[in-house]
């Protein structure tokens, strides 16, 4: 697995889901593929949304998941062994706990790692029946103290797998964080790491051979943590929906509605418009304004298909996403 994310926090549905959608957008790898995605309903049971192709924007998500306050994701590449909840663990107002690498290997117990995380998240696995009775009508974590916390049972069950092939993500109800890696994973050199954690809010991101400009596992975090924090004043993904014209121009330019969605291209090349195959509609660091008002720039591209003048949408949903960089406050009109 090559990338897991774990939030707590207003929109922390959001907030993963995002994190992992700007990894297929501006990564290269073993990304778009399967991808499991998890939350703590209003009633603190986990649901579980899968996928084995597409990456995130071939979930099929309710629209009330991107408010959960405790969400979790991972993804990689395609075609993984069923049932794709294997690779993150849950338990009904306890957490969630999810990873990259190889986070289902059954320990020396035969228990997979994340479940054995989880598992001492909810005390231990003797009495998670009574616990599990006990979270009927009142969160279990009344007697808290007496179970480890996210750090304590990612590092205990990483510390006694120290070969294992995993890295850990968990979160709880509480919003506490624990994250790590394996010894044996630690020895890499294509690693991103990302947490915050405050009173209101928590974050954690591992991922691996995922291969991008800059920090990537940076870039992700702050644009999840955007969205804890409710900056969305300003879309950051922008989306082509259908098809729209490429207008001759200047400086090329990118123009979106209230909702993010593009309805018109300016382009600057002269021979965009007149291709018939798929191309790139919109170039890196172009313009993106809504009823003129300068919202950023692109920070990737829009490789999508040309035809009769106009750039029209691909099947798969990510391709026809955009992502921002700048604000209208930090970008110059």
């Amino acid at each position: 697995m090559t990338i897991g994310v774990a939030a707590f926090g207003d929109h922390a549905g959001a907030a993963v889901y995002e994190a992992v959608l700007g990894a297929e957008l501006l990564g290269r790898g073993a990304i778009g593929g399967f991808a499991v995605m998890a939350v703590l309903d209003a009633a603190g049971a986990v649901q579980y949304r899968v996928t084995q192709r597409g990456g995130v924007s071939a979930l099929d998500l309710p629209a009330g998941w991107r408010d959960a306050r405790v969400a979790a994701i991972i993804s990689s590449g395609p075609d993984r062994p069923e049932p794709l909840t294997q690779f993150l663990a849950g338990a009904d107002g306890v957490g969630l706990v999810t990873g990259h690498r190889l986070p289902n290997l059954p320990g020396v117990d035969g228990v997979a790692l994340n479940r054995a995380a989880v598992d001492r998240l909810a005390g231990s696995r003797a009495d998670q029946a009574s616990r599990g009775q006990a979270s009927q009508g009142r969160s279990p974590w009344g007697q808290a103290s007496q179970a480890p916390t996210p750090q304590q049972a990612v590092d205990a069950v990483l510390q006694s797998h120290a070969e294992w092939d995993a890295g850990l993500v968990a979160i709880d109800v509480h919003g506490r964080l624990g994250m790590a890696n394996s010894a044996r994973v630690s020895r890499r050199d294509d690693l991103g790491e990302f947490s915050r954690v405050t009173p209101t809010a928590s974050l954690g991101l591992l991922h691996n051979s995922i291969y991008a400009r800059g920090d990537l596992a940076a870039q992700l975090g702050e644009l999840a943590w955007s969205r804890l924090q409710g900056n969305d004043t300003d879309p950051r993904f922008i989306t082509l929906r259908h098809a729209v014209p490429l207008m001759p121009a200047a400086r090329d330019c990118v123009h979106v509605d209230a909702q993010g969605a593009i309805v018109a291209i300016d382009t600057a090349n002269p021979r965009l418009a007149a291709l018939d195959r798929i191309s790139t509609a919109v170039y890196l660091k172009t313009d993106v304004r809504r009823d003129g008002v300068l919202l950023g720039v692109t920070a990737t591209e829009l490789y999508v298909r040309i035809h009769a003048g106009a750039a029209c949408p691909v099947d798969l949903p990510a391709q026809n996403t955009l992502l921002l960089a700048g604000r209208s406050s930090d970008v110059a009109a």
